[in-house]
């Protein structure tokens, strides 16, 4: 096979060109943050707000949404996802100049000219800055931590001598909080909605009162308010915007005042106006609260008399500005548990603040809302328990809570739900996956790895009836973890190999096996590291009947992978229902698929000749020097084509030959594994986002520079290297955990934690600092004889160690550690 995955000419031209483009971002890394320069970028770049209750979105550009608890149920405010105007409406303020010209400090709305702007994203705030004529207007959100809030922290400054009187306007337009009923009813469901200033609150008050509701009890009462009492209001989006207008230019604000209009039934919306005057070399503040109360239509008294306190507490001087620093802190908390200092600026950024940043939106949102995720996917279980791998080492309470909920979505046989909505009173999907349950063991591992908690297996869970709703007969964690493997040792094929199901990991392995019998080698794999992962996990509970039958379990596994699974020069993807080998040279299609080579080698299986083998025909047939290919080449997908196995995805698109960011991760694992440090970093670099942007150009990856997605499109497709579906992806958890872990090699185990780095041959040095049982480590590693893998000798606290792990009792009582490493 030809390795053919390499740039086309016309795309070297492109990336000839990118290296040339200036770019309208910049990253000021001692502050965490992303400054843009230009807003008209190719799609949305958004930042997260939340508290972990109230929860919002905004771009680059000032579009957004906000959401309490789940955005199917509870949606406080719009946004258009494909529709034009894109990225539209959000948090929007207008300022009206005395000769009636209207700007924002966000490019959104206004598309009126300033004489500069600025934005920036950081992590758990967004800031905004725009200047006209002397007038400096900044706009500053962030989430309350104490109060489901949305802050807009307001500042006007005038650079001239001279006073500036202006108007200011604050709007949101609501949703009818339940999203899928709005879109197929809200012609219907919008008269059930009812805005009006409240004078006791000092606030526009929103209520949505369908019965239809997923859950009256919670339904909430929406407050949009400000620090000064307005000098107008509106609560119309449509009197507010006027006839065939929108929000770029609404005739409320145009007209620099508000006629006061309450609204019973129609489309609603919160507009703030107050009249400012602001001295010479003087600056003035203005605050809004867009915020939720719950109780709306069950305890209306008792909720107002909460959103009153609420407010006065945010209104007091300096109860704004005490959340913002409480916002600060946890962020900080959560970074510095794991931080790093190394020769590459792009690795340090990613590794130390945005990929931390985007594994809280994984744990928080598993695939469910971004600003092209419309948020009608519920919790994936196996999307889940994986995004958790990034919390358990950082907040393994966080991941102890996802663990419990996971395991109360199993049947008592065994299988798992693949999606479900704790939220939304939905039935969950009861599609049979191969691999979904084996990804709970794993998340078990990496708590009691973290905590040293093996009690966390005895925890009582129940099981879910059949009826998808009931829980039933309660069993320990342990117990659950144990019924998986039950599972899967009574769904072999013919060759022992676990059955392909519904599908595995692959959504597109299904067409191998609808007839009940193709088979799957990454499974195999899957179950083999559960195994063993099981059997650490047994030998700590003194149970040595656990060990020996999953030692058993592991070699009638590794025989069916030696007698079945090589290719020659690469490891099958599996067997299809006739027994025909998926992924062999063989094959018209699909001939090597990247995940079964990584994959046996984090199984710890395999003959290590044939694994080095396996990567290195990764690395010349998969690699296209952006990113490994999930399988190459890809299948056919025109209507004509006699093997429709792409199910229905084009040529370099996904799981048909695109760059699956995810897979990628496993592969970095693999190498760093094998110790081949050069070429596990060289994928490792290749993938992160900023490095993709100035190889190719924006324009061609139109993601945002901080953030992984989930594809990339291949080389297969005319828009090769475009990102797809970025911010809610499983790359985020498996590229931290590979960096962290793998990479730089501080990675927890049962019996304490591994110092096992695989680096850059050219890498001189590099330190990290990591917070374990409460302890800071500080550790200094040395690279004198340019290696990429292996240590030649450990000192903590100057007492050299007989091995490369750490234990929890060389730490114990201490709150700061020198952890000397030289690798050799």
């Amino acid at each position: 096979m030809n390795n053919t995955r390499r740039y086309p000419e016309k795309k070297n031209k492109r990336r000839r060109k990118a290296m040339n483009e200036k770019l309208p971002y910049r990253f000021e890394d001692e502050n965490r943050r992303i400054i843009f320069d230009r807003h008209d970028l190719p799609q949305p770049w958004i930042n997260y707000l939340s508290n972990g209750r109230m929860h919002a979105f905004v771009s680059q550009a000032g579009g957004g949404m906000c959401w309490w608890r789940t955005p199917q149920n509870y949606r406080v405010t719009r946004y258009r996802f494909y529709n034009m105007p894109i990225d539209s409406p959000g948090f929007y303020v207008y300022i009206r100049m005395k000769d009636g010209s209207l700007w924002s400090p966000s490019f959104r709305p206004c598309e009126t000219k300033v004489d500069s702007r600025e934005s920036a994203h950081c992590p758990g705030y967004s800031v905004f800055t725009a200047e006209k004529d002397g007038l400096r207007a900044t706009l500053k959100l962030f989430m309350a931590m104490d109060s489901d809030t949305l802050c807009w922290d307001v500042t006007l400054e005038n650079e001239n001598t001279e006073e500036i009187e202006c108007d200011v306007f604050a709007y949101v337009e609501f949703s009818q909080l339940d999203f899928l009923k709005e879109v197929n009813l809200g012609y219907y469901l919008k008269w059930n909605t009812d805005a009006r200033y409240d004078a006791e609150l000092d606030s526009i008050v929103y209520l949505y009162t369908s019965w239809m509701q997923v859950d009256t009890e919670k339904s909430p009462v929406v407050y949009f308010a400000s620090d000064r009492t307005p000098d107008s209001y509106c609560c119309n989006r449509d009197l507010f915007c006027g006839n065939y207008r929108d929000e770029r230019k609404p005739a409320g604000a145009e007209a620099g005042k508000l006629g006061n209009e309450n609204m019973a039934g129609g489309e609603p919306c919160g507009a703030l106006h107050s009249h400012m005057v602001i001295g010479g070399e003087q600056n003035e503040k203005i605050r809004y609260y867009l915020g939720v109360t719950p109780g709306a239509l069950t305890d209306y008294k008792k909720a107002r008399r909460v959103t009153k306190e609420t407010l006065q507490s945010l209104r007091a001087p300096g109860g704004t500005d005490a959340q913002f620093e409480k916002v600060q802190k946890w962020w900080k908390e959560h970074l510095d548990i794991y931080q790093c200092i190394v020769p590459d600026a792009d690795v340090m950024r990613q590794v130390n603040t945005w990929n931390p940043v985007q594994s809280v939106v994984t744990a928080r949102y598993s695939r469910s809302i971004s600003s092209s995720a419309s948020g009608i996917r519920g919790i994936g279980f196996r999307d889940s328990a994986q995004d958790m791998l990034a919390q358990a080492y950082r907040k393994p309470e966080w991941a102890k809570e996802m663990l419990y909920l996971l395991a109360s979505q199993q049947f008592e046989d065994g299988h798992v739900v693949h999606t479900f909505w704790p939220e939304e009173h939905k039935l969950p999907q009861d599609i049979t996956r191969s691999d979904d349950h084996i990804w709970m063991t794993y998340l078990a591992y990496a708590i009691i790895a973290e905590t040293g908690d093996i009690s966390v297996l005895d925890e009582k869970i129940p099981f879910l009836d059949k009826d998808m709703q009931t829980p039933v007969a309660p069993a320990s964690m342990w117990e659950h973890l144990m019924r998986g493997i039950e599972f899967t040792e009574n769904h072999l094929g013919e060759h022992d190999l676990p059955l392909i199901l519904f599908s595995d990991w692959n959504d597109h392995m299904g067409p191998f096996g609808r007839k009940g019998r193709g088979e799957s080698v990454f499974v195999s794999q899957q179950h083999i590291y559960a195994l063993r992962q099981l059997s650490e996990m047994a030998e700590l509970r003194g149970d040595s009947g656990a060990v020996e039958r999953f030692a058993g379990l592991i070699a009638k596994q590794e025989k069916a992978l030696k007698d079945y699974a090589w290719d020659g020069r690469w490891y099958l993807r599996g067997l299809d229902d006739d027994a025909n080998p998926v992924g062999s040279d063989s094959q018209d299609y699909a001939k090597i698929w990247v995940n079964t080579q990584s994959w046996m080698i984090i199984a710890g299986s395999g003959d290590k000749e044939k694994n080095v083998q396996a990567m290195d025909s990764v690395k010349e047939h998969l690699d296209t020097g952006m990113g490994l290919l999930i399988n190459t080449p890809a299948f056919p997908t025109d209507p004509e084509a006699k093997d429709h196995k792409a199910n229905g995805l084009p040529a370099g698109y996904s799981e048909n030959g695109g760059i699956f960011c995810q897979a990628n991760c496993w592969a970095i694992i693999a190498e760093a594994l094998l110790g081949r440090g050069d070429i596990a970093w060289k994928y490792y670099k290749q993938l992160i986002p900023n490095e993709v942007i100035k190889r190719i150009g924006l324009e061609a990856y139109r993601g945002e520079a901080y953030a992984y997605s989930s594809t990339m499109l291949g080389p297969d497709n005319e828009q090769f290297g475009q990102a797809c579906v970025s911010q809610v992806t499983g790359t985020a958890a498996w590229m931290d955990v590979a960096a962290t872990q793998y990479l730089l090699g501080v990675r927890p185990v049962l019996k304490g934690l591994v110092i096992d780095p695989s680096i850059p041959s050219d890498w001189k040095e590099f330190r990290v600092s990591r917070i374990y049982r409460g302890c800071k480590l500080d550790i200094h590693a040395v690279n004198p004889a340019g290696v990429q893998h292996g240590v030649k000798e450990i000192r903590v606290d100057g007492v050299r160690l007989d091995e490369n792990l750490i234990t929890p009792e060389l730490v114990e009582g201490k709150t700061r550690t020198e952890v000397e490493v030289i690798l050799g």
